[in-house]
């Protein structure tokens, strides 16, 4: 599963804007959100499936742009 997340400018903590199984529908909607507001960055990370010690999903990036 890969997720979206955007930052704004000015903001801490990135949103979470959709979660996709597919890789090439999450690059899609990155780059259509992008397109509307280039002062935002986003990534996509990919969950692996695993957890780490405190219980929280270990996730790798895919892209960030």
């Amino acid at each position: 599963m890969y997720n979206v997340y955007v930052k704004k400018q000015g903001k801490y903590d990135p949103d979470l804007m959709g979660e996709f199984q597919s890789i090439n529908e999450a690059i899609d909607l990155a780059k259509e959100l992008k397109e509307k507001d280039p002062t935002i960055s986003y990534t996509i990370e990919e969950q692996t499936g695993h957890f780490n010690s405190y219980g929280d999903p270990i996730s790798n990036v895919v892209r960030r742009g």
